[in-house]
């Protein structure tokens, strides 16, 4: 059980990633060998401390992204050395966010990071201005980041708690992340809005509501998640900067493309077992909505037929879909593989909130001809066939457009897990039956995850037979031990 109190568990990681740089300044602080109490009291600490909040969040959030790709269907697990980052878990594996390249643990660092932000917080609200540098500043960088930590866990968890309390829904941790947000605007109207460091974002206020956008999205608010999504400009991004340096990695490429623990996936036509757990209806095969090769678009904007099929390079009159590349190379088995191009070096930063994402968030609030328009505004962007087929009046066909739209756009960020578990009665998840075709490594059982066992048999709040209990029963993973 991580919390506040047992924060210095986690010392010697913070200390280690200070010691690092997201883009050569990045936490460029003198660190002594070790960080005592007395020195995290001090407000000289305060910007190791800030700094340390950050970098906890984007070596976690890049770890996620890596293994997000597995419960994405993007490609399957070939090395065994590469953990579970193919597969889909129930549970995530403990430890540092990147202390191989094939690690795949972000949990820990996601907890310690949130914990540390919220008792630095509380020690900005002690000292004075006069005692640390841009302090009100400081402390909405803080609660934007411990927002960003609970948006994490609402969105991936069934059910979690924080600080040894007690067990929260996804909605109520979405809720308290919001919260946050909301502590950050208010720091945040009291001087103005500032660049966010180290090129993370040109606007705090517009990181903040289109996080927030993406909360309320997530938890069923699509007209207060379309209203913030209004208000952020239109290509604006937030991002999760990456550089030189194991923890400051870009774990998709590093591990996915330029090392090849895991090859890329057509469409899933190799698995049959069982009926859709959520409808009761069987699986089409091939599987809507699933393979990321050879990927195209026709002549009149269609990425995706009335079955739930995507468009492929096969299909005659149809072109390539620039959005998701990839190429052929050796990778970790034993046969070449397509591995993915969507990140090209180590220091390819991750978009945390990107205008692609708030604005499909806007096409499925509006649905019909404005949904349409909103899609063409993508295509405009990259130089892509506009979608003239769709009926506006036809619900499934738009739906249909935008989830197609939403799983090439949002390609190796972590966000179409995520849009997979809101929408389970159309999206395939394999709930711990069959096995990846060429090496046959078992599918494991997760949609949602819950939190690992020892966080339920530490807690006096709850007991482990409450695992999953916190999310609907079609977004609950298959819990085997």
């Amino acid at each position: 059980m991580i919390n506040i109190k047992r924060i210095a568990v986690g010392l010697s990681l913070v200390v280690a990633l200070g010691a690092m740089g997201a883009c050569e300044d990045l936490l460029d602080v003198d660190l002594p060998s070790a960080l005592t109490d007395e020195a995290l009291d001090a407000p000289e600490g305060a910007d190791t401390q800030v700094n340390s909040v950050i970098a906890l969040f984007e070596c976690a959030y890049s770890t996620l992204a890596y293994q997000a790709a597995g419960h994405e269907d993007v490609w399957e697990k070939i090395a065994g050395v590469s953990g579970s980052a193919a597969q889909y878990d129930a549970w995530p594996d403990r430890g540092d966010c990147d202390s191989s390249p094939e690690d795949d643990d972000w949990y820990d660092n996601i907890q310690v990071g949130r914990a540390l932000g919220v008792k630095t917080y509380a020690r900005l609200g002690e000292w004075t201005d006069d005692e640390v540098d841009s302090r009100t500043q400081k402390q909405a960088i803080v609660a934007l980041y411990i927002a960003a930590n609970m948006d994490v866990l609402g969105e991936f968890f069934c059910e979690m708690a924080v600080d040894g309390g007690s067990l929260m829904s996804a909605t109520a941790t979405l809720s308290l992340g919001e919260t946050w947000i909301a502590t950050a605007l208010g720091h945040i109207s009291s001087i103005g809005d500032f660049e966010m460091p180290y090129g993370i974002a040109s606007s705090a206020t517009n990181m903040a509501v289109g996080l927030r956008a993406r909360m309320k999205w997530s938890r069923g608010d699509l007209s207060g998640a379309m209203a913030d999504a209004n208000a952020v400009p239109a290509r604006f991004t937030s991002w999760v900067i990456r550089g030189a340096g194991p923890q400051r990695r870009n774990k998709v490429y590093n591990t996915g493309t330029a090392v090849g623990y895991a090859g890329m996936l057509d469409v899933n036509d190799w698995w049959h077992e069982g009926p859709n757990p959520v409808t009761g209806q069987a699986w089409g095969s091939p599987i809507p909505f699933t393979g990321y090769l050879n990927l195209s678009i026709m002549a009149d904007g269609r990425a995706v037929y009335a079955s739930g099929l995507p468009v492929r390079a096969s299909d005659a009159g149809s072109s390539l879909d620039s959005r998701v590349g990839h190429f052929m190379k050796t990778v970790q088995g034993p046969v070449p593989r397509d591995v993915p191009l969507k990140y090209t070096a180590d220091s390819d930063n991750i978009p945390l909130v990107s205008w692609q994402e708030l604005l499909l968030i806007k096409a499925e609030a509006q649905g019909g001809q404005a949904a349409i328009d909103l899609v063409n505004e993508l295509r405009t962007f990259h130089g892509l066939p506009q979608v003239t087929y769709a009926d506006p009046g036809n619900a499934t066909e738009i739906r249909y457009m935008i989830l197609e739209e939403r799983r090439r756009e949002l390609f190796l960020t972590s966000r179409w897990w995520a849009i997979k578990i809101q929408n389970t009665d159309v999206l395939w998840f394999p709930r711990s039956t069959g096995f990846f075709p060429e090496q046959g490594y078992e599918l494991n059982g997760g949609v949602r995850m819950v939190m690992p066992r020892s966080e339920y048999d530490l807690n006096e709040n709850f007991t482990v037979d409450q695992r999953s209990t916190g999310c609907d029963v079609g977004q609950r993973p298959v819990i085997r031990s």
